[in-house]
């Protein structure tokens, strides 16, 4: 799937529109942010790369984008959707289950979990459960969860 048409998914699936505030963890130099950003969505990430980061907003220059590792994400500043395209790469359930967790502390609507190996659904669904999530859905690869 092309990251615009990922993005429209996004979107569909956690039923969020412009003006929404997205952002995504491990976001490289934010190219799947950037068809949220063209369509009036306010966009931001973190990322350990900081040329990356710099490329983000360069491109995204309204854009809230800090260096940083996803197992030192910030759960303090709210965000209406957090999105993790990372799973697939992911070094190990705790981390994931960690990475979760923060993530939902962040979101104030929804989280995406993108890319998920199908080996870790359950895992992961337990712990959006235990975290509090409703409306927990799996879509192929793809986890999504209403806080």
């Amino acid at each position: 799937m092309d990251l615009p048409a990922l993005a429209e998914y996004v979107a569909e699936t956690l039923d969020i529109g412009p003006g929404t505030r997205v952002f995504e963890v491990d976001c490289g130099n934010g190219e799947f942010l950037f068809p949220f950003y063209s369509n009036g969505y306010i966009v931001g990430g973190s990322d350990g790369d900081r040329a990356a980061i710099e490329h983000a907003l360069v491109e995204m220059p309204e854009g809230m984008f800090t260096v940083g590792m996803a197992a030192a994400l910030d759960p303090t500043t709210p965000w209406d959707a957090v999105v993790c395209r990372s799973f697939a790469g992911a070094p190990g359930l705790d981390y994931m289950r960690g990475l979760v967790s923060r993530m939902f502390a962040k979101a104030m609507h929804g989280i995406a979990l993108l890319n998920v190996p199908e080996a870790h659904h359950r895992a992961l669904m337990h712990a959006l459960t235990e975290v509090g999530a409703k409306a927990i859905q799996i879509e192929g690869n793809n986890l999504f969860a209403r806080v």
